[in-house]
């Protein structure tokens, strides 16, 4: 854990009004006072006078640390401050002081005092890091900056240390600047990194979802991580992991229409994160919001299911059955007005069983399914994943417009049969694999054809 950690919270730093030391002092002793129970301030404030008068707090370029050793609380109290314009300071350089560390330590431990001004002092000789505390807009970001700074998972500091402090300063990032646009989550992919410690001392106040092919891969959770999300497409793009963890947390009602996400990544397996995107949910997916979806952007279609079927389609995309591509479409939802605009090409191979010996969730029926997709016309399925039919005609009275170039016959069913109902529809493309979902008559996101199983990513080294 970063020493600092032990000792600061946002609440002590501050912002610095004053451009002499004596003003600068009396505002860090002020602060310190008032967050540290026990301490009498002037008391405090004569003892750091009188260090300061036998010898200059000045260690660093813009940094001075003065401290003290008085009668109070046990253990040490720490308050941070930061001038942009500066404080004349008793300086090696003669230039002024930007950042200063107030340290109060009990004056029963003197070897405490000491070790937590060396470890102090170590820790703010970084000048990039001086840099960014000097450009933070807030005591939050501030106070995240110096207690993550330079601190290594320490599993990993004798492979890769550059990578895990990657991770940890683009998360501390993340979170600000999730904090200045008021995001709604932070969305953290995990199968790009081995463990998720970087993150356990790191206080957010913005929630963190946690996107991962494989739950059962984290023994533990940080207590940071507020929800956890399976996307279990682990050949899939990284932008199309993005575009399904933003769907998935649609769907589970943890995002919502106006609200802003911050998506952290890498590439899987990488260990380290590299990647930092801002995304407006809204304008990601403007056709998922639709008044006939009431009351969810789904209508009446469950999570669970749309995941499920999703799932069917990306294998049937990769594996296609028996050694050759197949197309389809799964019509999920609104089954009353599906079935009013569509007919039964062939007989129905699900006609006749009981609701709970064909639904999508149960996973005996994945290869049924699959081998039904050689037939031609497309599954309906109910919002709660019953399978009413396969082998159905779609014939919409709505036709739709303005589908993207290169989509054929299968696809402007799919966009007819959504703009005419609360359905969605999810089609698999026969000459490319491509896996298409429509709604309320609008491609909502294609997603390539995965990779093979073989071919994705192994477990990251290090993983918890």
């Amino acid at each position: 854990m970063a020493v600092l950690s032990r000792y600061l919270t946002p609440e002590r730093v501050v912002f610095l009004r004053s451009r002499s030391r004596e003003g600068a002092m009396r505002e860090l002793v002020d602060r310190l006072v008032r967050t540290t129970p026990g301490l009498e301030r002037d008391a405090v404030l004569e003892a750091v006078r009188e260090r300061e008068r036998m010898i200059s707090s000045w260690i660093a370029p813009g940094i001075a640390i003065p401290h003290a050793r008085v009668s109070g609380p046990e253990g040490a109290s720490v308050v941070v401050g930061r001038s942009r314009q500066g404080i004349a300071w008793d300086s090696g350089d003669g230039d002024p002081v930007h950042l200063i560390i107030l340290i109060a330590s009990d004056d029963r431990d003197p070897d405490g005092h000491i070790q937590l001004l060396a470890e102090i002092a170590k820790t703010l000789r970084d000048l990039a890091l001086k840099q960014l505390v000097l450009t933070a807009r807030s005591a939050t970001e501030v106070h995240r900056l110096l207690i993550t700074h330079g601190i290594l998972d320490a599993e990993v500091r004798p492979r890769a240390p550059g990578r895990m402090r990657l991770s940890r300063l683009l998360f501390a990032h993340a979170l600000s600047v999730a904090e200045e646009v008021k995001a709604r989550a932070v969305v953290l992919h995990g199968d790009a990194v081995g463990s998720l410690r970087f993150i356990e001392d790191i206080p957010a106040q913005t929630p963190v979802v946690l996107a991962t092919a494989d739950r059962a891969r984290w023994r533990e959770i940080p207590k940071a991580v507020a929800e956890v999300l399976q996307v279990p497409f682990p050949t899939l793009s990284r932008l199309a992991q993005v575009e399904l963890v933003l769907l998935f947390g649609l769907s589970r009602g943890l995002f919502g229409r106006g609200d802003t996400v911050v998506s952290l990544s890498g590439a899987p397996a990488s260990g380290f994160l590299d990647t930092l995107l801002v995304l407006d949910v809204g304008r990601e997916f403007p056709a998922i919001f639709d008044a006939r979806a009431a009351p969810t952007v789904l209508g009446d279609v469950e999570p669970p299911v749309l995941e499920k079927v999703l799932q069917l389609a990306l294998d049937l995309a990769r594996e296609g059955r028996e050694g050759r591509p197949v197309g389809t479409i799964f019509v999920v939802g609104d089954h009353e007005k599906v079935a009013a605009a569509s007919r039964q090409m062939v007989i129905n191979p699900f006609r006749g069983y009981l609701d709970e010996e064909k639904n999508v969730l149960d996973p005996s029926l994945g290869e049924t399914l699959k081998e039904f997709s050689n037939i031609d016309g497309a599954f309906v399925i109910r919002g709660d994943g019953v399978i009413l039919s396969a082998g159905t005609f779609l014939k919409p009275e709505r036709v739709t417009g303005g589908l993207p170039s290169g989509l054929g016959a299968r696809h402007a069913a799919a966009a007819a049969i959504t703009a005419g109902s609360a359905a969605l529809a999810v089609v698999v493309s026969q000459s490319t694999g491509t896996v298409s979902l429509f709604k309320s008559g609008a491609l909502v996101l294609a997603l390539e054809k995965p990779g093979p199983v073989a071919d994705a990513p192994g477990r990251p080294k290090g993983c918890a």
